[in-house]
C-alpha cells in the first residue's frame, strides 16, 4: 500500500518541491499559512489540511520546507504540532536549512514518541526546485534515508547521504558559505572590472574559460546580475544565507577551527541585509556592492 504523503511550507521552493510530489504521489496532503500557495496545490489536485495536526493524522511521511529549525521544532513539537497527531512510524523529512545541534535534538524528541527524522538540506534555488534538480544532502539512518529515497528523487537529482542526523544539514551550510563566499568575492572583482572600464560580461566569460569561474559566475552573474535582476528567482533570501553561513561559522568556532574569511563573509553578508533588507535575495550582494563602489555589474556597463 502506498504511503500517503504530506507537506508543509509552500515558500518560495516549498511550493514547487510540493508540486513535484504530487506529481509523482498523485495524492497530497499540504498546509501553509498562506491560503494563496495552498490554492496553487489544491487545484493541482492536493487536498488541503486545516492544521499541520490535520496533516500528520492524513499522513505517514511528511515533508517539511520551513524557515529555520525554529518553525520545525514549532510545527513539529508544539502543542497542536505535527508529533501531537502522528502515528508512530510516522517519518518526517526536513528540507530546511536547519541547525545540525537543533536537528538532532527534534530527533531525539520525536524518537520518544516513535517517530522517524531525517535532516535534508537542498540547494539549487527555485530554478532547481521547479525542474526537480535540487542537490540533496541527508542525514540519518540507513532504513529512514532508503524510505525516503523515492519521495527526494521526486525534487532532487544529485542525492547523497552524509551521515547521521545533522549531517545533512552540516553539509548545506558548509555549501552556502562557499555559495556566499563566492558571491562576495566575485561581486568585488567585477565591480572592480567596472570601475577600469571593462565590459563586465566579457569578464564574466574571461573567468568561466578560466580557473576563476563557480557557480555564481557561470549562473548567477549570467542570468541575474548582469540582466539587473535582483528578483527572488535569483535564490534564498540574505535572513537564510545569513543563518546558513551563522550555522558553520558557530559549528567551527566550537569545533576549534579557525574560519577568518567565513566569519568575514558572515560580517559582510550581515551588513548588507541590514543595509538592503533581509527579504532580498542574495544575488542583493552584488547590488550593495555596486553601490559601495559607484557602479553597475551590467553587459551594457552603463554605469
Amino acid at each position: 500500500m502506498a504511503e500517503r504523503i504530506g507537506f508543509i511550507g509552500l515558500g518560495n521552493i516549498g511550493r514547487p518541491m510540493a508540486a513535484n510530489t504530487l506529481a509523482k504521489s498523485k495524492a497530497l496532503t499540504v498546509f501553509d499559512l498562506s491560503a494563496d500557495r495552498v490554492r496553487s496545490l489544491t487545484d493541482a489536485g492536493a487536498v488541503a489540511a486545516k492544521s499541520v495536526a490535520d496533516v500528520a493524522a492524513a499522513s505517514d511521511l511528511i515533508l517539511l520546507s520551513l524557515p529555520t529549525s525554529n518553525e520545525v521544532e514549532s510545527v513539529l513539537l508544539s502543542e497542536q504540532g505535527v508529533a501531537s497527531k502522528a502515528a508512530k512510524g510516522t517519518l518526517i523529512i526536513d528540507l530546511t536549512s536547519g541547525s545540525p545541534p537543533r536537528s538532532k535534538a527534534i530527533a531525539a524528541r520525536l524518537a520518544e514518541r516513535g517517530i522517524h527524522y531525517i535532516d535534508a538540506g537542498v540547494s539549487g534555488g527555485v530554478a532547481g526546485a521547479e525542474a526537480a534538480t535540487l542537490g540533496i544532502m541527508i542525514g540519518g539512518s540507513d532504513e529512514d534515508v532508503a524510505r525516503a529515497m523515492p519521495h527526494l528523487q521526486a525534487i532532487g537529482k544529485t542525492i547523497l547521504h552524509m551521515g547521521p542526523v545533522g549531517a545533512g544539514h552540516m553539509t548545506k551550510s558548509l555549501n552556502n558559505l562557499l555559495l556566499a563566499a563566492n558571491m562576495v568575492v566575485a561581486s568585488e572583482a567585477l565591480a572592480l572590472a567596472a570601475k577600469a572600464g571593462l565590459a563586465p560580461d566579457k569578464v564574466v566569460a574571461a573567468i568561466n574559460g578560466s580557473s576563476g569561474r563557480s557557480y555564481i559566475t557561470e549562473y548567477r552573474f549570467p542570468n541575474f546580475v548582469l540582466k539587473g535582476d535582483f528578483s527572488s528567482r535569483g535564490g534564498m533570501a540574505m535572513s537564510l544565507l545569513v543563518k546558513d553561513v551563522a550555522i558553520a561559522c558557530d559549528t567551527a568556532k566550537s569545533s576549534g577551527v579557525t574560519m577568518f574569511v567565513g566569519n568575514l563573509v558572515h560580517q559582510m553578508l550581515m551588513r548588507i541585509s541590514d543595509e538592503l533588507g533581509s527579504n532580498a535575495p542574495n544575488q542583493s550582494v552584488a547590488r550593495a556592492i555596486e553601490g559601495w563602489a559607484g557602479v553597475q555589474i551590467r553587459a551594457s556597463n552603463d554605469a
